[in-house]
């Protein structure tokens, strides 16, 4: 069942409609979709892929993680092209300029002179004219290919043994206009690698004798001169065959996985850049056709640096757009929980959002536990212990994987990533991690993507960057659990509080508070009531309770009993029933809830009535809204 992203799905579905008289020309912008690892981007492509699958030319790919740092293009653009070449009915793509370049590329020029090479390219384009021959090599570049990016296309299965052949079958049929012919021409697509849509005078087989030479090449700057011809051939393989069709076809979608793995961060690169330069050439007739090309992309952040940014409905424009994939709602995660029981769906749901925050990878993973085990609904801390689909780990460690193995680029998970995660979950904000840079393990420094990245540290109502609440609570309770004294709770929140200015009393007490001086800070607190006003205290107070101390699991002490009946005894009070209120997940029952409201509204009705405080109505306010449903923030 998917719930959620709706606006996403309708961005998607408006950008690969049929292009309208008044819609602006050139090629509609790239599409990052970007979010933390587990923020359920995949699914929105997934479900993007069931819309249109049946009405244009759509592939869902996905670069597979590599063994070695492979850089090149080639098997990824290959499955994007067979992809998008089994088309659906009336709607006929082929890639006959891609084709005759594959054919130079795998071609073996070496050590001939220029006119042995000129024959020997002569002799290979005549060759594969012939279908058995055209056939086999399809087979092959597509077998290769799919081995390393998983591909999906409509009408088809996933991976499997067959795909090659089917894709093959139907490109084939295509170039071959479903005939029963054995050869055909390869018409203009030659000629193509003379002007490349750009204006230029070459000679063209010269040009693909030197895209064979090229594509051998170890220089990183002469490789990527070749993916930007194997991309301007595909974009133009794209537009003829978009011409073709009769009437508005909608635009070809490619739904494109993990935007920062190095394949496809180089494939999305030249498709904008070649895109930029084709413009930027006079036109020929070829390339003044319209690009049919809607890409859709994920990114965790890096891919999309710069991209221009989408708000609400607003016109899109420019060559790159950002949207966020925000953590599903409460009402979302109420549907989501629907799908699973009935008759419990509000308590579960409710539990889900509290400890989740709407992580879509997490709130599912959640759900199903609560659903096969509803004691766990009391006790999410036994569900966090409990043992992770890996196996190996338990479930909040599997978590903190996903998120922290999203920053790699290959998605391997890191453990090293984990453990410099779950230091950087003391910080408040992003500003203050750098103060712990020192402790993180290499190679993590300020420029790493663990610390940099914006999905990972979204920005605040209040413009503070902050990390994801999910990874901070799990990286809370992991530092709690950390034995060692330097990296361990005490090492971290003493080095934060040694580092914090001396007029940032917020972040002082902060720490102070997470280092066990509770009753210290209480007292500094309520010697502030007198001196500043009610707004102001209750400000300074919401920022020294902003985290939850998951090694504070003592009912009493979490309400504060034994507190004397005095302004800091309030305060105190008040600085262990807030967090565990607000900010624990694990706090669930609802008889401790109903306990923690009822006592919160009555210590912010006796502050109101403490002397000096001259204007008590925020106090009071405070505690009628802990009284009517609880938590405010």
């Amino acid at each position: 069942m998917f719930v959620g992203r709706t606006s996403v799905l309708e961005l998607i579905g408006e950008l690969t409609e049929p292009r309208g008289e008044n819609d602006p020309p050139g090629p509609r912008p790239v599409l990052f979709l970007t979010g933390c690892g587990g923020s359920g981007r995949t699914a929105i492509l997934e479900e993007a892929l069931r819309t249109w699958r049946e009405r244009t030319a759509s592939v869902l790919v996905q670069p597979l993680l590599p063994d070695g740092d492979r850089t090149s293009l080639r098997p990824l653009l290959t499955s994007i092209m067979l992809g998008l070449g089994v088309g659906v009915p009336g709607y006929r793509v082929t890639f006959p300029r891609s084709l005759v370049a594959q054919l130079a590329i795998t071609a073996d020029f070496a050590g001939l002179p220029p006119g042995d090479q000129l024959i020997r390219l002569r002799e290979r384009l005549n060759e594969y004219k012939r279908r058995p021959a055209l056939d086999g090599f399809l087979t092959d570049l597509a077998r290769d290919s799919f081995a390393l990016v998983h591909v999906q296309v409509p009408g088809l299965s996933d991976l499997v043994p067959r795909l090659a052949a089917e894709v093959t079958r139907s490109t084939l049929n295509r170039l071959y206009r479903g005939r029963l012919l054995t050869r055909f021409s390869w018409g203009d697509a030659v000629d193509w690698f003379r002007h490349l849509d750009q204006d230029f005078a070459r000679n063209s087989e010269t040009t693909l004798i030197e895209l064979g030479a090229r594509a051998k090449s170890a220089d990183p700057l002469v490789r990527r001169s070749v993916d930007d011809v194997l991309v301007a051939a595909f974009l133009a393989d794209l537009r003829r065959s978009h011409a073709r069709i009769r009437g508005r076809p909608p635009q070809m979608l490619l739904l494109l996985d993990d935007g920062d793995v190095p394949e496809a961060a180089t494939f999305v690169r030249s498709l904008l850049q070649m895109r930029q330069a084709i413009a930027a050439s006079r036109p020929t007739p070829e390339n003044r056709l319209p690009d049919p090309l809607m890409v859709v992309t994920t990114s965790s952040g890096p891919a999309a640096v710069g991209a221009v940014p989408w708000a609400g409905t607003a016109p899109v424009a420019g060559p790159k757009v950002r949207v966020d994939v925000t953590d599903l709602t409460a009402a979302e995660v109420l549907q989501l929980s629907r799908s699973h029981d009935w008759t419990t769906s509000e308590r579960t749901a409710s539990v889900a959002f509290r400890l989740t925050r709407g992580h879509a990878a997490a709130t599912g993973f959640v759900l199903r536990r609560l659903g096969e085990n509803p004691r766990l609904l009391d006790d999410p801390n036994a569900l966090l212990d409990g043992t992770g689909p890996d196996g190996d780990v338990p479930v909040a460690r599997h978590l903190l994987r996903l998120i922290a193995g999203d920053l790699d680029a290959h998605r391997r998970p890191d453990e090293a990533a984990v453990e410099a995660l779950i230091t950087l979950a003391a910080a408040r904000t992003w500003q203050e991690a750098a103060a712990l840079v020192s402790l993180l393990p290499p190679p993590f420094d300020l420029g790493s993507p663990l610390y940099t990245s914006p999905t990972l540290w979204p920005a605040a109502g209040d413009g503070e960057r902050r990390l994801h609440p999910l990874a901070r609570y799990l990286g809370l309770r992991a530092l709690a659990a950390r034995p060692d004294a330097q990296t361990g709770w005490e090492g971290v929140f003493r080095l934060l509080r040694g580092k914090t200015h001396p007029d940032d009393h917020a972040g002082r007490w902060h720490h102070e508070r997470m280092l066990g001086g509770r009753a210290k800070v209480a007292n500094e607190l309520a010697g502030l009531l007198p001196e500043r006003s009610s707004a102001e205290w209750l400000a300074l107070f919401d920022a020294v309770v902003g985290s939850p101390d998951p090694r504070v699991t003592d009912p009493a002490e979490l309400r504060g009993l034994g507190r004397p009946p005095t302004p800091a005894g309030h305060t105190d009070a008040l600085l262990g029933i807030v967090p565990a209120l607000e900010r624990d997940p694990c706090v669930t029952r609802v008889g401790d809830i109903t306990a923690l409201r009822q006592l919160a509204a009555h210590r912010f009705r006796m502050l109101a009535g403490t002397e000096g405080v001259a204007d008590p109505q925020p106090f009071l306010d405070r505690a009628d809204r802990y009284a009517a449903d609880g938590g405010w923030y």
